[in-house]
């Protein structure tokens, strides 16, 4: 398992982004994970850890898992809320990300993390 624990800033969704990919590498080189599956997986993340950073609270916690014919990303905070997929306006600028992930994952979820406050968003992906 791969875990990282990144400050609430903008910078970190491109450090996770980063670590991902390193971390995927030697699956990709030996065709265990496709491209295409990371390409996905860095998107997803990209959108689920930039909403802990943005609409969270406190560190943001990665977690990477692969089990089995699936990679499972789990993003946590401190904030209260849980995410919601919601109808956008057409001119919307934002609150498309959620939408994304229930599109292109095999399974998501969210549920209370560890303490008095905090979540932890997390989705899968298949590798097959």
């Amino acid at each position: 398992m791969f875990l990282v624990v990144l400050p609430p800033s903008p910078r970190s969704v491109g450090v996770a982004r980063w670590l991902i990919t390193e971390w995927c590498a030697p699956w990709v080189k030996a065709s265990e994970v496709t491209e295409d599956t990371v390409d996905a997986l860095l998107l997803l993340s990209s959108e689920v850890v930039t909403n802990a950073v943005v609409h969270g609270s406190g560190m943001v916690r990665v977690a990477l898992a692969r089990a089995g014919a699936s990679l499972r990303l789990e993003v946590s905070d401190e904030g209260g809320g849980m995410p919601l997929i919601g109808a956008q306006r057409a001119d919307a600028e934002s609150g498309r990300g959620m939408a994304m992930v229930e599109l292109l994952s095999s399974r998501w979820g969210t549920e209370l993390d560890e303490g008095p406050l905090g979540k932890k968003v997390w989705f899968e992906l298949a590798t097959a």
